[in-house]
């Protein structure tokens, strides 16, 4: 967000006294401005509002309500002198009196010439008629009340709470040093912001609310009795110990969900006797630092914001455990008046957690509220996730767009030879959820997170990106990007060589070449490609895979030089025809547009692993060219070494062609970077299969399972590994759950014939072949051949060469095909389909 410095001057801001002339007998500071006594005026009531579209001094037009606080409503505004630039409007419900308004203005010129990471901005006061309203920077966040009302009713862990603490303490214990304080501290005037960082809000309008300057107010005074000190209640004037006792209520509040009194306020606890009850989650030590800035004589009270921090992290925790924070180093720079908003309804919060939270297996994640526990955490060095940016254009049909924008930069950073990138399907599972970074890093081995926010209005788009250091809590790096969409191609080049910087990466040879490749700057065609990616990646069914095909087609139309566009729409055209096409009537067409794409792809970027990936893709599903898919594959293998979705295939395709200790380590390799992606376990079970390694397969399998329970095809595929290693009666159990699913139907046919239920097996098989038809004569081979009928299973074998069935891919492994393979007939079938050695 611009400074004020940036902006073009006000014409309804109170100007600064110019000369001693200018004061008031009183001795502050006053303008030749008339403005109304303290009252609650008819154009300031907040029972009014202020409509849509209403202008503010005829500049800053009402976007929408934020927000009503105790003393003011608050309304995003636009600049209608500026485009594309917002501000947080606070519009003071009752008006100041001249000396007030003066104090308010000198202070707010006086703290707006600093700044401070913690503290939000406040540009200016300003009258519009009888109005008198605040104009503020505009943040994306939520009030940590909201917070804890929402999420954190019973309180958060220390690990998830200390960033807040250390942020808010920064900010305060900084003002307290140039004599400033908040005096209405409390949950509700600390925001916690999309990029993980907590401000502080409302240090000036509160204070001089209360100040000797104003009028007498017939209302309530502007405090907030809960968070309020013994001294305050009484009416005496704050000093910095209020603002501690304040702050102190803030964190045992945020630790345990409560009140240090309950529902009595400093005045009525001390009359009553009531002592602070101590918190499980802190050592004695730690209880008792807590207890000194609470208590209700300003003597005896803790005397600096740094004493309470250090209070809090020098001691262990329960039981011994040693709390991994850190003291802040420096308690940087000056506070300033602030106010934001609260809009959002649903947000990602990042709360930068130094303390590692211990994580349960894949298949029961520890819930983030769960208590912290200082685990090893060694993850690999320059790994990093990438999250999916949060969608803050007000717009959920803008989705497919943040989500999209991820993925490419997802894709862009996994072409850095030295980054290890987890993929997108892991990174993506955290979507929507409040789950804190150190968890998410944990799960997913990496030491750093990358997250960010898109905020898009037509070709315009903000986006916010921040780096975290999963390890040590911290940010490493961030930065706001204003561009048009057109230019998003070389922002995400900007962005990846910024992480790779922040990393100590190595960018080797063209950053830029290397990591556009394939690209447009195009922004329509960008949009369409999003749309597309969008649609092919939410589900895989038919209606899903031709807007897919149609938005790939749409990019290309408008970039007719757009190889991603061009690699997508193949391995679309293929997933299509192969999977929904069986009542197309010229399914040979689309074949030969997913083959045509592909190669145009190569054509136009032929270090593109994309198009070889859907070339490759192509020979295996279609025309069955074992030597050219080899070709495609390690090609795409060389180009992408770090991309889990190019190791899953090429794995799957080494181990058909026997090549079994490169295809186990590259399954291996998918699964490290795609550890919450059930199709990377599928797979590493696949392969352990083929390899002969049941008992392993079998544990690849229940870690997909456990991933989705609901998946049918798990429970076949460990029948069918229990099978191979003669635990008949486990393949059997295994099967039987999913009994409505093909491929149990298939392990129940095997199964129940090895059990000498020769009618069961028979019935099952008649299934089968009543409901696929000879579509499925690659599986009714792989059963009659297992019964020991040699001569019907290389008849279905032959019936499946005929068909062109894409089973036909793993005769060269497939262990149920072991009793044909010294037949002629068999070997027959292996010299057509000319596997290569």
């Amino acid at each position: 967000m611009s400074k004020e410095r940036d902006r073009a001057p006000l014409s309804t801001e109170i100007p600064p006294p110019e000369s001693a002339q200018d004061l008031h007998p009183s001795g502050c500071w006053t303008s030749g401005l008339e403005v109304p006594r303290l009252y609650k005026s008819p154009d300031a009531a907040a029972g009014d509002g202020l409509a849509i579209g209403q202008m503010l001094s005829g500049r800053y037009r009402i976007e929408r309500e934020l927000g009503e606080g105790g003393m003011g409503v608050v309304y995003l505004v636009s600049d209608r002198q500026v485009v594309g630039e917002n501000f947080a409007v606070k519009v003071l419900k009752e008006a100041l009196d001249p000396q007030a308004l003066q104090l308010l203005r000198e202070e707010v010129r006086q703290t707006r010439k600093l700044s401070h990471p913690n503290i939000v901005d406040m540009h200016s006061v300003n009258v519009d008629g009888k109005r008198l309203y605040v104009l503020m920077e505009y943040l994306e966040g939520k009030p940590l009340n909201a917070l804890l009302d929402e999420e954190f009713g019973r309180g958060m862990p220390f690990s998830h709470a200390w960033p807040i603490i250390e942020d808010v303490g920064a900010a305060l214990g900084y003002a307290h040093d140039h004599n400033v304080i908040h005096s209405d501290l409390k949950p509700a005037n600390v925001l916690l912001t999309t990029t993980g960082k907590a401000k502080l809000l409302d240090f000036g309008i509160a204070r001089v609310s209360r100040g000797p300057l104003l009028h007498k107010r017939s209302g309530q005074r502007a405090l907030t009795p809960a968070y309020a000190s013994y001294e305050m209640l009484k009416g005496e004037e704050a000093d910095r110990r209020d603002d501690i006792y304040s702050f102190a209520c803030v964190i045992y509040e945020l630790l345990s969900g409560d009140r240090p009194f309950g529902e009595l306020n400093a005045l009525e606890a001390r009359d009553v006797g009531t002592r602070v009850p101590p918190l499980a989650v802190l050592s004695p030590a730690q209880n008792e630092a807590l207890a000194r800035a609470l208590a209700f004589d300003r003597g005896a009270r803790t005397p600096s914001v740094e004493q309470l921090l250090a209070g809090l992290v020098t001691d262990k925790a329960p039981g011994g455990r040693r709390r991994a924070v850190l003291v802040p180093a420096v308690i940087a720079t000056v506070a300033v008046l602030g106010f934001a908003y609260l809009a959002l309804d649903k947000l990602w919060i990042s709360r930068r957690s130094v303390v590692v939270q211990q994580v349960a297996s894949e298949a029961q994640p520890t819930s983030p509220l769960a208590a912290a526990t200082p685990v090893t955490f060694n993850p690999p060095p320059h790994s990093i996730a990438v999250l999916p940016f949060v969608n803050m254009s007000g717009d959920k049909e803008q989705e497919y767009f943040s989500d999209g924008l991820s993925e490419e930069l997802l894709d862009d950073l996994s072409r850095i030879n030295e980054l290890q990138v987890a993929a997108r399907t892991s990174a993506f599972l955290f979507k929507g959820k409040d789950t804190d970074i150190g968890t998410i890093a944990r799960r997913l081995n990496v030491g750093a997170v990358l997250e960010g926010s898109v905020r898009r209005s037509g070709n315009t788009v903000r986006i916010t990106a921040h780096l975290n250091n999963a390890v040590t809590g911290f940010h490493l790096w961030s930065q706001t990007y204003d561009r048009n969409v057109g230019d998003v191609l070389q922002l995400q080049t900007e962005i990846a060589t910024a992480v790779a910087n922040a990393l100590k990466v190595t960018l080797l040879g063209d950053a830029s070449a290397k990591i556009e490749l394939g690209g447009t700057h195009d922004a329509a065609a960008f949009d369409a490609y999003l749309r597309g990616v969008k649609a092919a990646t939410t589900s895989h069914n038919a209606k899903d895979m031709q807007t897919a095909i149609a938005a790939y087609t749409e990019a290309i139309r408008l970039d007719a030089k757009y190889a991603l566009a061009f690699a997508r729409r193949s391995k679309s055209f293929t997933v299509y025809v192969d999977q929904f096409g069986a009542a197309l009537k010229d399914r040979k067409s689309s074949f030969d547009q997913a083959y045509a794409d592909a190669q145009r792809a190569i054509a136009l970027a032929p270090d593109l692993a994309e198009g070889h990936l859907a070339l490759g893709y192509y020979f295996e599903l279609v025309a069955l060219d074992f030597a050219r898919e080899n070709q495609e594959y390690e090609r795409a293998l060389t180009l992408a070494p770090g991309d889990a979705r190019v190791l899953r295939e090429a794995s799957a395709f080494a181990v058909k062609m026997g090549r079994t200790d490169p295809s186990v380590a590259a399954a291996r390799r998918a699964v490290v970077l795609d550890p919450l992606n059930k199709q990377a376990y599928t797979m590493l079970g696949m392969v352990l299969f083929y390899a002969r390694q049941y008992g392993e397969a079998i544990g690849a399998y229940k870690h997909s399972l456990a991933l989705d329970p609901d998946d049918p095809n798990a429970s076949a595929l460990i029948g069918f590994a229990h099978y191979k290693l003669g635990q008949f009666q486990s393949a059997r159990e295994s099967c039987e759950k999913k009994p409505d699913d093909w491929e149990n139907q298939e392990c129940l046919a095997l199964t129940y014939e090895k059990l000498g239920r020769h009618a069961d097996a028979e019935a099952m098989l008649g299934k089968l072949k009543a409901a696929n038809g000879d579509s499925s004569a690659y599986n009714y081979a792989e059963i009659t051949a297992q019964w020991g009928n040699s001569d019907e299973a290389l008849g279905w074998l032959e019936t499946a060469l005929r068909l062109r069935d894409t089973g036909l891919a793993d005769m060269k492994v497939n262990p149920f095909l072991d009793p044909l393979r010294k037949q002629p007939r068999f070997q027959a079938i292996m010299r057509k389909l000319k596997f290569p050695n």
